[in-house]
């Protein structure tokens, strides 16, 4: 494996929010802020932190997980990957490449809601260490989730495979308690919740900046981590370019 080429394919996919640093932003802070601004006007006291939290996360998801679908249905739909196969590039490099152009998408946006609610003192981190298990968690679990929607639907054209990755990231973001605690749900429908992974992301965050979610924790590092080895075992089995392209 030669990690030039690795960095070299992570540019490749990132080079477009260099290219629309306005449409970047406006993706991946104003978007948000439209959501955050709202909620907390509207919320108690209380429930402002969950906001906060639900925030990042939605600022973490929906970058991740859209990101990565979509660089690969572009792939599909421009054909840019028969350049890619006339190059000496292995499966493995092509995907880490694809995992490295995610973090540099995802991580920055994320970063800068991280900084801006703390300095408007909505957002408090109490357990840093805790505080990036959940982060870099929940960013590997989405843009897997990402990379296993384009994998299942190759067959598919490129509307069907970005609409997919919307609508399963909006029901990960809106459907689950992560903008206020679980047990503002009846009780038949949040164990439903429980099995969204972005409820239990939300529950590890919020352990590490005082934000009770009142799901046990090991439960959630537990939950999430048997999902990423499937997730991963998923993408491994289709790794062949030829078998997704």
């Amino acid at each position: 494996m030669n990690l030039l080429r690795v960095y070299a394919i992570g540019m490749l996919y990132a080079k477009w929010m260099l290219k629309n640093k306005i449409f970047y932003l406006y993706l991946t802070l104003f978007l948000p802020f439209s959501i955050l601004v709202p909620f907390y006007l509207i919320a108690s006291e209380y429930n402002r932190s969950f906001i906060a939290i639900g925030t990042l996360i939605f600022t973490l998801l929906s970058n991740s997980m859209v990101t990565a679908c979509q660089d690969l249905a572009v792939d599909k739909l421009l054909k840019r990957i028969e350049v890619l196969l006339s190059k000496p590039i292995t499966s493995i490099e092509y995907f880490l490449g694809q995992i490295l152009s995610n973090a540099i998408q995802t991580f920055p946006a994320t970063l800068i809601m991280i900084i801006t609610l703390y300095i408007l003192n909505i957002l408090s981190i109490a357990n840093i260490l805790l505080f990036l298990i959940g982060l870099i968690l929940g960013w590997y679990i989405a843009t897997a989730i990402g990379f296993t929607i384009a994998i299942v639907l190759s067959s598919k054209d490129y509307n069907t495979i970005v609409i997919t990755s919307n609508v399963i990231s909006f029901i990960l973001v809106f459907l689950a308690p992560i903008y206020y605690p679980p047990s503002y749900i009846p009780e038949p429908f949040r164990y439903l919740a429980l099995v969204l992974p972005s409820t239990h992301i939300a529950n590890i965050i919020g352990a590490s900046c005082r934000v009770n979610y009142n799901i046990d924790l090991l439960t959630s590092l537990v939950y999430l981590l048997a999902l990423a080895i499937i997730l991963t075992m998923v993408i491994a089995m289709k790794i062949k370019l030829k078998d997704i392209y």
